[in-house]
This record gives structure tokens, sequence and C-alpha cells, in this order.
């Protein structure tokens, strides 16, 4: 079995992807228009120069066909969403490899924040309140507010929070510029979290898997850097499969959630690709991506008894942590430094370090180069 692994170059997710897919005996490839942190993995049997769709969409669909006849891949993967939406739209291009993604409205409407709000209600769950954002709806929203793109074509754009909202006017313009539809969004606290799910062909869910984040960095709304699989809520669960079923999802999906102090929960975002904090559901026991390329090519998806996820494990985006336990103070950083090893990582492998080293000694080269310009 082979498979083809589409990103920018720089997806913590397909590395993660690359490393699991090996381990359930795929031969992998990778795809982007540069060597990647995935094309590094000792896993990797081949990297392709694929162009990025949001430069060239004709030439990105050309070089994955290219590269699926000159290697023979069963299947096609793709990291971000302009690519993912194109290919959704020209799968038939790229055969015979397999494109295990739903229909291209079915991806597009998924991926459409507003549209995603509408399905999130239908099936009976709690959303943040939506809407366009414009001059109007900004002169008549009344505290803090949430900035984000309606979805990330014809490229991504970066979703932020604005105390008042005047002070959002700004990036509103910015993004309309850039060919982005703005939304705004009522901000929400608690608890970051997720489900994530495997939805079969047939729509039947065939893995799932609940975490939590411990600390987030940036603190309250950014990225999950410390998190943890939790039990799984059987309301949260069925709610899950009914938006799944209202949607039409099939394949891997991280389905994003708050969970307010009274244990509300609020859906914010539907992630359908591979995601920064998968490492943590493989270290569980449930090799999601596996799963996923496994039931799409017709086989066994699980390939041996069903397992549910070790409730427990633990994941780290180490130097993220260590600067949000620094945020803290002692304890906090203390407490990074001591989950590092006993934590699922999407970088960092022992047995697979050339991708870590790739990333940070740039990093660490940028931060160096800032302080001397600083001094």
């Amino acid at each position: 079995m082979r498979a083809l692994l589409v990103d920018q170059a720089r997806d913590r997710g397909t590395l993660v992807a690359v490393r699991a897919l090996a381990a359930a005996g795929f031969e992998i490839g990778t795809g982007a228009a540069e060597p990647s942190f995935a094309s590094l993995s000792r896993h990797t049997r081949a990297h392709h120069g694929v162009r990025d769709c949001g430069e060239d969409e004709d030439g990105f669909v050309t070089d994955i066909a290219s590269a699926v006849r000159d290697r023979g891949y069963d299947i096609v993967f793709c990291a971000y969403e302009s690519g993912l939406t194109a290919l959704s739209r020209r799968r038939e291009e790229i055969a015979p490899a397999i494109w295990p993604y739903p229909s291209y409205e079915v991806v597009r409407r998924t991926f459409d924040k507003l549209d995603l709000s509408h399905a999130v209600r239908a099936a009976g769950l709690d959303a943040p309140h939506t809407e366009p954002a414009d001059e109007t709806a900004l002169s008549n929203w009344s505290g803090p507010v949430v900035v984000k793109a309606r979805n990330h074509v014809p490229q991504r754009f970066d979703t932020e929070i604005f105390s008042e909202p005047h002070q959002a006017a700004s990036l509103v313009r910015r993004m309309t510029a850039e060919g982005g539809e703005p939304l705004l969004q009522t901000p929400l606290s608690g608890t970051m979290g997720a489900v994530v799910i495997v939805a079969g062909a047939d729509g039947e869910i065939l893995a799932e898997v609940h975490q939590e984040a411990s600390r987030t960095w940036p603190p309250g709304a950014g990225d999950t850097v410390l998190g943890r699989v939790v039990a799984p809520e059987q309301e949260l669960s069925s709610g899950i499969a009914r938006l799944v079923a209202e949607l039409g999802w099939r394949g891997l999906a991280q389905v994003e959630l708050f969970r307010g102090a009274g244990g509300e929960v609020a859906i914010t975002d539907f992630n359908g690709r591979f995601y920064g904090s998968m490492a943590l559901a493989v270290a569980a026991g449930v090799n999601v991506p596996a799963i996923w390329a496994r039931d799409a090519l017709g086989l066994d998806p699980w390939d041996g008894p069903l397992r549910t996820a070790r409730v427990g494990a633990r994941f780290q985006w180490l130097n993220r942590d260590l600067a949000a336990g620094y945020a803290q103070g002692p304890r906090g950083l203390l407490e990074a430094l001591a989950a590092a090893p006993v934590a699922a990582h999407s970088m960092w492998a022992l047995r697979d370090p050339l991708p870590t080293a790739r990333y940070l000694l740039p990093e660490a080269a940028r931060r160096l180069r800032r302080r001397g310009a600083g001094g």
C-alpha cells in the first residue's frame, strides 16, 4: 500500500501521519513545493515537488497526478484547505489513486465556518454566534469579538480576538482586501477540547477519541500545547454523530469545542484533515490516519480488534508548552519539563530526529538574530 501526503512543507500533522501510516505498513511519499518536515522522516521513501495550490491550482493537480503515475500511489491526502478543496472538485484527475474525502459540496460546506455553525445547531449542539463581518456588523457589535475567515481560501488567515469591535476593523478590511470573507464570532471561555472521529465510507463512526487541553498557547484560545485523552461522554458522542450525519462527512475530523464552567459544550470548528495534536490519538492506541486510509481502500480499518483510546495519554508541543509554562512562572515551567518524557510529540521522535532538527535549528537562528538586532 502506497500513500502520498501533500502539504505546505511545515505541517506537523503530516509528519505524525507519515509515522503512523508507516507503522501500519504503508509506503510513504510526500509532496510540497519544497523539502518538508515530513519529507525528512526516515519513513518517507520519496518526495515530490508539488506546486502550492494557492499559487497554481492547475500545476498543483498536475504534479500530484504525475506523482501518482510515477510511484503508483493507492491513496492521496492533502493537509491544507485550499488544496483539499481543489482536489475534492478534481479528484478524477488523480485517478486511479483514491481521494478519501467526501464530495466537494460536503467539503465546501464543512469548511465554511458560517455554514458549519448552522449545521451544528441543526444537529442539536451549541455553537457561538457567528455572522458576516462588515462595517455595519462591527458598529452593531457590543463587547469582545473574534474575527475569523469564513474559509481558508485562497489562503490561510489568522484568527484573532479583540476586546472592542472597533479594534477589529483593520483586520476585517485586510482580510477582505486579500480575498477572504471575514466573520464575527462571540468569544468563548472555558476548557478547550476536541472529539476526534473517523467516519467510514458508510457514515459509521469507526474510531473516536475525546481530548482536552491542559494548556494552550497563546493562553485561552490558541493551540493545544499540553493535552490529554479523557473518557468519552455519551451525550457528546451522540451529538457529534448527528453532526457528522448532518454534514455527510466521511474520513478523519477533529471537532473542536469549548467546555464552560457549568459543563456546557459549544462546537467551534470541524477540522477535516491531519491536525497538530494527532500524535495524542496515535499514542493512545487509535491510529486514526491508518484507520481512515484502510477503510477508504476497502480494507479492515482496524486491521485487528477494535480498541479504545487509553485515558490519560498525554500530548505536548514542547517548545510552545515551555513558553506557556514560563508565562505561568517556575511551577508552570517545571510542569512542562516534567511532561516532556512521558508525552507524545508531533515533531520529536527519538528514532526519527531529522524533522525536529529541520525545525529547531532555523528557529534558534531566527531568535538569535532577533536578540542581536534588539541589542
